[in-house]
């Protein structure tokens, strides 16, 4: 199934507000595609997710074009500056843990890919993406996440295990996390995502592994609607 579809299943299906988001993590700067240019002015990584969602920009992006350093960390473009991996930045600053030592601990545990093993972000909406993505970010209501985790335990049976901590929701939890472990991770968002982005406070951040989203589509296609359908009833 085409991209575009499986997008426009996903907005029809879902109800979604915006439109899926393919991420692609570089490795190798010749899988660029011919004739993209890195953008000029440095943009917040959760921005860049917003504006594919509801502007259908397409952002290609270095380390030096991420301007959340934290959240250029969680993808793995960068290791994570004094601040944030010392704790500091969440503990002095922000006052999000009690002690500096519980703030690394927070830290510590962020999922990520290896510091400096992606070179390149292609952050663009997933009807018009220009390359194979790795991830793709759905930021939604309730019930569509709902419907996304039924779909995966669907076919597979046991348990969705989220992995989140309210920080770092786009990059650690919806990108770093589903990119290193394969699997579906659902996130609650993060305040730096409400006020850098605009993430909505009802909203959460869903982060698929590419290579499952064609059998969720799938699913969701020919069962969505007997869920809902049972629910309401």
């Amino acid at each position: 199934m085409e991209y575009s579809e499986m997008s426009r299943k996903l907005v029809d299906i879902l109800k979604l507000n915006g439109k899926p988001i393919a991420v692609s993590l570089l490795t190798r700067k010749e899988d660029i595609p011919e004739g993209m240019e890195e953008i000029k002015e440095p943009v917040r990584y959760c921005q860049m997710l917003q504006n594919a969602r509801f502007n259908d920009a397409i952002t290609l992006a270095a380390e030096k074009q991420h301007s959340c350093k934290g959240g250029a960390a969680a993808i793995g473009l960068r290791d994570y500056p004094e601040n944030i991996s010392s704790g500091a930045l969440y503990y002095n600053k922000l006052g999000k843990e009690i002690s500096l030592g519980i703030a690394k601990r927070v830290v510590d545990n962020m999922p990520r890919p290896t510091p400096g093993s992606i070179v390149n972000t292609i952050v663009a909406p997933l009807d018009n993406t220009p390359t194979q993505p790795d991830v793709i970010v759905v930021m939604t209501d309730v019930l569509a996440a709902r419907r996304i985790v039924h779909a995966v335990i669907y076919r597979h049976g046991g348990r969705v295990t989220a992995n989140f901590a309210g920080i770092q929701s786009t990059c650690a939890d919806a990108t770093g996390s589903p990119y290193t472990t394969g699997e579906l991770n659902v996130s609650i968002g993060c305040d730096g995502a409400a006020k850098n982005a605009g993430l909505k406070d009802d909203e959460l951040v869903v982060g698929i592994p590419a290579e499952l989203l064609e059998d969720i589509v799938n699913i969701l296609d020919s069962k969505a609607q007997d869920w809902d359908d049972w629910m309401r009833s």
